[in-house]
């Protein structure tokens, strides 16, 4: 299914289908990716192509990519920078009454799903921990920790003169 996605998706009956969803959500209404944005920008369109199916031992599966780009601030410089955000979710659909496999992610589908809600979540994973520049790129002030301690000047010991003392006073 290609061009119109719908607001909401039994994935159970879009395996049995063998149905595969191709099209693109728009960013500004995911909420909670929008968090993420610099103030002012919205996280850019998010493409999806998600193919669900049957495996040979009989399974529904969901697989495929999404991705956007999101407008963020570095940490370190705190100009912005655009993050590509790209993740390809695998997961065994089940109804509640089935059991899980040993393997692999699940999805426990008991009712039609919101996609953008769905989507979102899959994004909100893929996150990074923390956005910057590749090294060398960013305009900070100071240069960034390469993990080497710096080397401390040898200063005098300030209890130095107090030494003399110690044996004058007895």
């Amino acid at each position: 299914m290609s061009g119109q996605l719908p607001v909401q998706v039994d994935p159970i009956r879009l395996a049995d289908d063998g149905t595969r969803l191709q099209g693109a959500l728009p960013g500004s209404e995911m909420s909670r990716l929008r968090k993420f944005a610099l103030p002012g920008s919205q996280p850019a369109t998010v493409t999806i192509d998600l193919q669900f199916e049957r495996t040979a031992q009989g399974m529904r599966r969901m697989h495929g990519s999404i991705r956007t780009q999101v407008e963020m601030a570095c940490k370190r410089c705190l100009q912005s920078l655009v993050i590509e955000v790209v993740t390809q979710p695998v997961f065994v659909l089940l109804q509640p009454d089935e059991a899980e496999p040993e393997e692999g992610e699940t999805l426990v589908v008991d009712a039609p799903l919101s996609l953008i809600e769905l989507v979102e979540d899959e994004l909100l994973l893929a996150m990074p921990m923390s956005s910057g520049h590749a090294e060398g790129e960013c305009d900070t002030a100071s240069p960034v920790a390469t993990g080497k301690a710096p080397v401390a000047e040898k200063r005098a010991n300030p209890f130095a003169e107090l030494r003399g003392f110690k044996g004058k006073s007895q």
